[in-house]
């Protein structure tokens, strides 16, 4: 596998101004499964510059990879966002997406069932919920860090396959919501079945034998994450008035 140099961090900003931090395939826009794909493989000798670069899903991404979605399809859509177009393959996504949270599957500070319907609105799309580990920061970021582990550690035996988006739907058919929906009551829960998986992969096993470390404990993640949210805010306050 080749190994190659990090996106620098003004290319991937510029990357996701450029689609409007949105899969301009399909419209997705729920940040947790948007990635930077080379247009051109870095393996076969591509690059981190802007033009080899397009924002998509991990679901269109494993389209590009299988060849469901062409190379020629990508480059033109990569052509409509430099020049500003809104591209003409674009899908709609289903627009009676509904997320439903019933008190069967889901215990805790949830009571009853809760219906948030986001159809039609582009501002409700990532709605938190309260009580859920997507309304407690340190929850949410921990998890998202313990399934981008999982993800690099499975890419390992998928290589080019990878699907991204398997794994999010494996956890939501499991705990009955998507991973940031789920209860707070539930977190210990949904962090030790990440962790079991990530063992379970071919490179966390040959790590677990030589004595490695697969990931850090939620101590050690948020005590080496200390302050990065005062961080964030200082840097969403410089964009604003910029």
């Amino acid at each position: 596998m080749v190994n190659r140099p990090a996106i620098p961090k003004k290319i991937e900003k510029r990357i996701f101004q450029e689609a409007k931090s949105k899969c301009p395939f399909c419209g997705e826009d729920d940040v947790n499964t948007l990635v930077i794909h080379h247009i051109h493989a870095y393996s076969k000798g591509g690059n981190n510059e802007e033009d080899n670069l397009i924002l998509v899903c991990s679901s269109c991404h494993s389209k590009i990879s299988n060849g469901s979605i062409s190379q020629a399809k990508v480059l033109a859509t990569k052509e409509d966002l430099k020049r500003g177009i809104k591209s003409k393959n674009k899908e709609q996504i289903n627009s009676g997406n509904v997320i439903s949270l019933n008190q069967s599957t889901n215990t805790g500070v949830i009571a009853n069932t809760i219906n948030v319907n986001i159809r039609g609105s582009k501002s409700n799309r990532n709605v938190v919920l309260p009580g859920t580990i997507g309304s407690n920061r340190d929850y949410r970021n921990y998890v998202k860090y313990l399934i981008d582990r999982y993800h690099k550690f499975k890419k390992e035996e998928e290589k080019e396959r990878m699907n991204y988006a398997i794994f999010y739907g494996v956890i939501k058919k499991k705990f009955g919501a998507k991973w940031d929906h789920i209860p707070e009551s539930r977190f210990e829960d949904l962090v030790a079945y990440i962790q079991k998986r990530i063992d379970q992969t071919i490179l966390g096993k040959v790590n677990k034998s030589r004595g490695g470390k697969m990931y850090s404990s939620y101590e050690e993640y948020i005590e080496k994450h200390a302050g990065t949210y005062q961080d964030d805010v200082k840097e969403n306050k410089r964009q604003k008035h910029d």
